[in-house]
């Protein structure tokens, strides 16, 4: 029989359960705490990390201009460090520039009195670049293909063609509208097929050189194609041709008789 001296087991797991508890608690709070205080001091890093990104990103963009800067600089220095070479030792070689300059003037000043102010055209055919002039003044210019060179040689006839658009002074003989195009012996030869005779139907398409022609002798036209993406290239066999609305301002604004200069 046990004395009431003695604690029972149930009295002294009800006086250890709380003190457990609030050991646990004590334990738990400061746990979290620690927890609390390392997460303030990786969000405090991370804004700095951020901070510092931006910083280096800053310095690099920085850094790029003034590699831009420095690379301008080197070429800016290059070119006065070539200037002793460009330029001339003869110091007499300005007053030769002047010299030309009043040349260009007198000859300009010739050719004016020459054009007597005259509406005429210039084909430059290295350029593929056709000018309405008035006199030494521009009127308008346009894009054209002239001959594309290159020779065209029938066994069977012997002939041979060479495709070149001839250079030199000529003049407007005629023009019309919707011409029909009279295919040459080189056309047929040029696609393999058998020369017909000189009046022929198969000789006659319509619609091959544009609505309108100007007539510059010797079988050579100023016409229309088909083929616009050539314009500015050589690609015909001799005559100059245009686009659609150049061909017709040329039309429109070229009576017969007008010079045409042809040179490269």
């Amino acid at each position: 029989m046990s004395t009431g001296s003695e604690a029972s087991p149930t009295a002294f797991g009800r006086t250890l359960y709380p003190l457990a508890l609030l050991a646990w608690l004590a334990a738990f709070g400061w746990r979290a705490c620690a927890l609390t205080r390392a997460a303030g001091a990786l969000s405090r890093g991370v804004d700095r990390m951020d901070a510092e990104a931006d910083g280096l990103d800053r310095g690099a963009r920085r850094l790029r201009a003034l590699s831009r800067e420095a690379i301008e600089q080197a070429r800016e220095t290059d070119f006065l460090e070539s200037l002793p070479n460009i330029l001339p030792e003869d110091k007499g070689y300005l007053r030769t520039q002047k010299a030309i300059e009043g040349e260009v003037a007198v000859l300009r000043g010739k050719v004016g009195r020459r054009l007597k102010n005259a509406l005429h055209v210039v084909v430059d055919a290295k350029a593929n670049k056709l000018y309405v002039k008035k006199g030494l003044k521009l009127l308008w210019s346009a894009d054209v293909s002239v001959g594309r060179g290159g020779q065209l040689f029938d066994r069977k006839s012997g002939q041979r063609w060479e495709f070149v658009t001839p250079r030199g002074e000529f003049h407007v003989i005629g023009k019309g509208v919707n011409p029909m195009w009279r295919r040459p012996d080189w056309s047929f030869a040029e696609d393999g097929e058998p020369v017909p005779p000189p009046e022929d139907p198969s000789r006659y398409v319509e619609g091959e050189l544009g609505a309108f022609y100007l007539n510059l002798g010797d079988g050579y036209l100023m016409h229309g194609t088909k083929s616009v993406e050539m314009l500015g290239r050589p690609a015909s066999h001799g005559c100059v041709r245009l686009g659609v609305d150049d061909l017709e301002k040329l039309y429109k604004t070229v009576p017969v008789g007008t010079p045409v200069y042809i040179f490269e």
